[in-house]
């Protein structure tokens, strides 16, 4: 009987397992060619979690991930430890083989193509005097980068990085006219569909900022940690360095063109929706929207009370103490430090906030308590979206670069552009007088652009300091033809402005002395006229910056004055 049922279970087992079978294969099935496979393969593919869905599959790699037999992260290990001594003892060629043995090992570890990549190209590069030689290593890490993007396609980090070492690397190092001159060249590089008015390191590495900005708003990659501000601002801005770039050489009828897409893109950028670090959606263009809600919201609350707010205001100001009173009386700039700070906290109590006047309404008014509270629920949220974006906004310069997307294509700004380029050329020729003519030409038009864009001279604009390195060209041509700036150039309140080195602290004060003496200019209109040079306005940056970081260099080759590009009709570039 015993034996029976033995029996009876082994065939109840094994048709157990038989009929199992069936939805382990309809779990389990790998996918084909012409099948999707079963259910897990289709989540896989779904959430993107199978090798081919990440990159490259490598067998070597696998292979090599099998044979350490479970010691992989020992194996890692010791070779960053020969890697970083092979870069020490400047041995190039075992460091380059040590990286391919690392990539085997760690194919998906993203950090990893970073940190080598940026040490090839930024590290490593410097360690050369030919900038032939330093822009190979630059090459081999923008190439790593790319193997590494391949292991793991859609990385928005790896997409960003690799616009970011194309562009800034090779369009900001020392050698930048060198390194541009050679990427345009550059046949090993380029695909061969390129067109070579396409082979710009700023257009290339907008290319990759572009499929980064694709992979995250298409393919729904996750950003990290990494700043959305920079990430999606980086394609527009990439477009302005080539603008800027190409307008530097000498090509302005096509830099024109670059700005009016640079400012395009820039707006296209403003309606990006920006996540702000408290999760709130934003949108850097939504500012007059949002500033003309608020507006609207604050009227409608203020007319449930027309004449509240002044009483509570009154009602403030009767609260203040007599000390409180008489310093309160007193203009700002009569008062000490410690006084002025006593003024603010002052100030700051009578101001009469919207919270104020709608729990004054609830108060005085229960009936429309409810309506009140709605309105200032309702109005906080909007002025807080609006002051997000104001800081988002002030963070990324984003009205300069608006700003200056707009007039750098004007007639004015092209023609000033150009006469200071051909005016520098002039000076290197050795004609003078015809230099200092096209300077003060290019002056004149540079004074009709502020006149047109007041904006472009404020603290965080940079224009004021492409200015001043003009001023300075200039002068090395008075200098040789013993003369010095007149009292009727167009642009001394650039120099009040941007003279943070204090390089015309001297002709300043002379100017500043003359007017005084002739009645135009009040004691003590200005600390230039004792000497004192003013703070200076903040550049384009980077990082995080849509302000631009530039990381250093570390070069110190003496510049190669040779032709920037062959279809310059003006030959070399002036420096």
């Amino acid at each position: 009987m015993s034996e029976r049922r033995s029996f009876y279970r082994k065939i109840a087992y094994g048709i157990g397992i038989i009929v199992l079978l069936f939805p382990l294969f309809w779990l389990s099935s790998p996918a084909t060619q012409t099948e999707p496979g079963g259910k897990l393969a289709r989540l896989r593919d779904e959430y993107r979690l199978g090798q081919a869905n990440i990159g490259e599959i490598d067998p070597a790699s696998e292979t090599m991930k099998l044979a350490t037999l479970g010691l992989r992260g020992v194996a890692v290990n010791l070779l960053w430890e020969k890697a970083n001594y092979y870069k020490k003892t400047e041995d190039w060629t075992n460091l380059t083989a040590t990286l391919e043995q690392l990539a085997k090992l760690q194919p998906n570890f993203t950090t990893f193509w970073r940190f080598q990549a940026w040490n090839l190209s930024y590290n490593v590069s410097v360690e050369f005097d030919d900038y032939h030689d330093r822009y190979y290593y630059v090459r081999r890490g923008i190439q790593f980068l790319e193997k590494g993007e391949r292991h793991n396609q859609d990385s928005p980090r790896l997409l960003w990085d690799l616009g970011w070492f194309i562009g800034q690397k090779i369009g900001r190092a020392d050698e930048h006219e060198q390194y541009r001159r050679l990427f345009k060249n550059d046949d090993e590089f380029h695909p061969p569909d390129r067109l070579p008015d396409q082979r710009d390191n700023w257009l290339v590495g907008k290319e990759w900022y572009n499929k980064g900005v694709d992979a995250v708003k298409l393919r729904g990659m996750d950003l990290g940690k990494q700043s959305p501000r920079i990430f999606f601002s980086s394609p527009a801005m990439s477009q302005i360095n080539y603008a800027a770039a190409i307008e530097k050489e000498g090509f302005f009828e096509k830099a024109r063109r670059a700005w009016i897409r640079a400012g395009q893109e820039w707006d296209q950028f403003g309606d990006e929706v920006i996540e702000h670090s408290t999760g709130v959606p934003l949108r850097l263009g939504d500012q007059p929207r949002l500033e003309g809600v608020v507006a609207e919201l604050r009227k409608r609350l203020d007319a449930m009370a027309p004449s509240l707010r002044e009483k509570i205001a009154k009602e403030k100001l009767d609260a203040l103490t007599t000390a409180e009173r008489t310093l309160h009386e007193i203009p700002p700039a009569e008062l000490t430090d410690d006084q002025l700070k006593q003024w603010e906290v002052i100030e700051e109590k009578l101001k009469v906030s919207d919270r104020d006047l709608a729990e004054r309404i609830a108060r005085d008014e229960p009936a429309r308590a409810k309506e009140s509270l709605r309105l200032l629920n309702e109005l906080e949220r909007e002025d807080l979206h609006l002051y997000y974006t104001i800081s988002y906004k002030r963070d990324s310069n984003y009205d300069y670069w608006a700003t200056r997307c707009a007039f750098e294509q004007t007639p004015n700004a092209i023609a000033a552009r150009e006469k200071m380029y051909n005016a520098r050329k002039a000076f290197l020729d050795q004609n003078l007088p015809l230099a200092k003519q096209l300077y003060k030409d290019g002056f004149a038009k540079w004074r009709l652009v502020i006149d047109a864009f007041p904006s472009i001279l404020d603290d965080e604009a940079t224009t004021g300091d492409d200015l001043i390195e003009y001023l300075q060209k200039y002068r090395e041509v008075l200098d040789q033809l013993d003369e010095t700036l007149e009292d009727d150039f167009p642009l001394w309140e650039v120099i009040e402005k941007f003279d943070n080195d204090g390089k015309f602290t001297d002709e300043l004060k002379a100017h500043q002395e003359r007017k005084a003496a002739n009645g135009n200019v009040p004691a003590g209109a200005n600390d230039e006229a004792n000497g004192t040079a003013p703070t200076g306005a903040s550049s384009e940056t980077a990082p995080e910056t849509i302000n631009e970081p530039r990381p250093g260099e570390g070069a110190d080759n003496a510049a190669d004055k040779s032709n920037v590009d062959a279809g310059n009709p003006l030959g070399t570039a002036p420096q």
